[in-house]
C-alpha cells in the first residue's frame, strides 16, 4: 500500500480552451463532502465542437516509439499482430469520457503505526466510448486524511477536451502528447488514461491484456496485504481469519518502531510455527540501517520470506550491507522514485532482490512495460504491487502474468471492501489469482451500483451527435 497523494477542496469548473471556442460547461457543482452520492453531467455546449477543436501535431520526439515498438521489445516479434488494434480512424475516434469518483468506508485505514489518521480511499473509474462502439476502463486509486476528495476526477476532466480531439489511440504516442500540452498531470492521472487506452486496444483484439502483453503463465501465488492493526493481537488474528478464505502467504504493515515491530515477528514466529504460512513485513521506509538489520536477522530465523521499504529506496549501499547480511529477500518501497534511471541505477549497485512499482502509479502500462524490459534485460524480478481496488489490481494482475519474474500476487484486505462496485472483482480460485475471462482487464463495472457508496461523484460527457472533425 502507498500513500500516494494527499486532497485538496476543488470544485468542478467552467473551462474555456485557449486554442479554440469550445467550451465545457458543469450543470452541477461537486462539493467535497463525505457520503455523497451528487452526479455531474456535462456535455458540448458548442454544436460543432469537434470541428473547431485544435489539436497539436506530434513533435519528433513523439513519434519516435509507439505502443507497438514498446510491445516488441518486451515481448518479441508476436507483438506486431495487434498494431490494428491500436490504429486510429475517424470512425474510431473517442466520443465519450465517463469518470467516477467512489470511496467505501470499508477501505479506510493506517498503514502504519506512524500514521496520525486513517487513509480514506477513492477508487478513480475512466471509462472512454469510441464511436465504433468499443470502450475501454481503468481505475486508480488515491489516498486523503481527512475527507474524500474528488481530485483526481477533476484532473480528468481537465483532460477530457485533449483526448476527445486525439488522432491517435496508442498509448504511448498519447503519453507522449499529454506531457507536452499537459506536464502538470500527476503520474495517477496519467496512469488512468494509459490503461484505459490499453485495455481498448486488448477488447478489441478480443483477448485479454496479458495475452496482448506476452502472456507467461494463466495464474499465480498470492499474499493478503494487511493493513496496520493497533495491537499484536488484532494482526494474529487476522491472519487467521484470511487464512480461511486460502491464503498462506500474508504481508504486515507495521508500527514502524523497531520494538513493537520485533514483538510482532517474534509471535508471528510462535503462534504460526507449524504452518506452511510465510510472511512479509513492509516498513514503509522508517528505519535507519541499524533497526533493519536487526529486525531482519530476527525474520530471518523463521517463517519469513521478504523485508520491504525497510529505508529510504535511494540508500543504495545500505541496501546492499541489508542483502549480504540477511538470507530473506530484500525490496525497495518502489512508489516515490520509479524512473528507468533510478530501477537501473539500483540494480548496477546490487541494492535490492528484486525492484518494486505499481503500474497505477507511474504512469501505465506502458511505463510499466518499460521498467520491466530494463529489469528483464538484467535479469532481475519486479515484485510488482497491486494494492486497490479490482480495476487497479487486475491492470497490474495482467502486467504479471505476462511476466514471469513476479513471485507474487499483492492481494489487500479486507477483501471484499475492495471489489466494491465490481460485478467480478474476485480474483481468487483456489487459492490462485487468475484474471477475470473476457477481453482487457475482465472487469465488469456495476454502475448503477457506484451510486450508493460512502462518497461518489461522477462526469460524464458525451459528443456521439458532434459531427466528425475534418483533417
Amino acid at each position: 500500500m502507498t500513500n500516494r497523494i494527499q486532497g485538496m477542496n476543488r470544485a468542478i469548473m467552467r473551462r474555456d480552451f485557449a486554442d479554440g471556442i469550445a467550451i465545457v460547461n458543469s450543470d452541477a457543482t461537486a462539493a467535497m463532502r463525505r457520503r455523497s452520492a451528487s452526479r455531474v453531467r456535462l456535455y458540448a455546449a458548442v454544436l460543432g465542437f469537434l470541428g473547431v477543436l485544435i489539436s497539436s501535431p506530434p513533435s519528433a520526439d513523439e513519434t519516435t516509439m509507439t505502443a507497438i515498438g514498446l510491445l516488441t521489445s518486451y515481448s518479441g516479434e508476436r507483438a506486431r499482430q495487434f498494431e490494428p488494434y491500436v490504429r486510429y480512424s475517424k470512425a474510431s475516434r473517442i466520443v465519450g469520457i465517463e469518470i467516477h469518483a467512489v470511496g467505501m468506508d470499508g477501505t479506510t485505514a493506517r498503514y502504519s503505526g506512524r500514521d496520525t489518521e486513517a487513509w480514506k480511499e477513492v477508487n478513480n473509474i475512466l471509462r472512454i466510448k469510441t464511436a465504433d462502439g468499443y470502450e475501454g476502463i481503468s481505475g486508480v486509486d488515491s489516498y486523503y486524511q481527512g475527507d474524500y476528495s474528488d481530485e483526481h476526477l477533476l484532473a480528468l476532466q481537465g483532460v477530457a477536451a485533449d483526448l476527445v480531439a486525439l488522432e491517435s489511440l496508442d498509448p504511448v504516442v498519447v503519453a507522449a502528447m499529454l506531457e507536452r500540452v499537459q506536464p502538470q498531470l500527476s503520474d495517477e492521472v496519467r496512469s488512468s488514461i494509459d490503461i484505459a487506452l490499453w485495455d481498448l486496444a486488448a477488447r478489441k483484439a478480443g483477448v485479454p491484456l496479458y495475452e496482448l502483453l506476452g502472456a507467461k503463465r494463466d495464474s499465480m501465488e498470492p499474499y493478503a496485504s494487511l493493513p496496520f492493526y493497533d495491537s499484536l493481537a488484532e494482526h494474529i488474528a487476522a491472519v487467521r481469519e484470511y487464512a480461511k478464505l486460502g491464503y498462506t502467504n500474508f504481508k504486515y504493515h507495521v508500527w514502524g518502531s523497531i520494538e513493537e515491530d520485533m514483538q510482532l515477528v517474534k509471535l508471528t514466529q510462535q503462534a504460526f510455527a507449524d504452518t506452511s504460512f510465510r510472511f512479509m513485513v513492509d516498513l514503509e521506509e522508517a528505519y535507519a540501517l541499524d533497526d533493519a538489520l536487526r529486525l531482519g536477522a530476527q525474520m530471518d530465523q523463521g517463517l519469513f520470506v521478504w523485508l520491504e521499504g525497510p529505508i529510504a529506496d535511494e540508500l543504495f549501499s545500505q541496501y546492499g550491507e541489508l542483502r549480504q547480511s540477511l538470507a530473506l529477500q530484500i525490496i525497495p518501497a518502489g512508489y516515490r522514485v520509479y524512473s528507468r534511471e533510478f530501477l537501473t541505477r539500483g540494480i548496477e549497485a546490487g541494492a535490492w532482490d528484486a525492484g518494486r512499482f505499481d503500474a497505477t502509479v507511474i504512469g501505465g502500462i506502458s511505463k510499466a512495460l518499460e521498467l520491466l524490459t530494463v529489469a528483464n534485460e538484467a535479469e532481475t524480478a519486479i515484485e510488482i504491487q497491486s494494492w486497490g481496488h479490482s480495476l487497479a489490481q487486475a491492470a497490474n494482475l495482467h502486467l504479471m502474468l505476462a511476466n514471469e519474474r513476479t513471485r507474487y500476487f499483492e492481494a489487500p484486505m479486507p477483501k471484499e471492501a475492495f471489489e466494491f462496485g465490481m460485478k467480478n472483482g474476485n480474483l481468487m480460485d483456489q487459492g490462485r489469482v487468475v484474471a477475470p475471462e473476457g477481453p482487457g482487464l475482465g472487469i465488469t463495472v456495476d454502475w448503477d451500483r457506484l451510486a450508493t457508496a460512502d462518497f461518489h461523484v461522477s462526469a460524464e460527457l458525451d459528443f456521439s451527435a458532434a459531427p466528425e472533425r475534418s483533417n
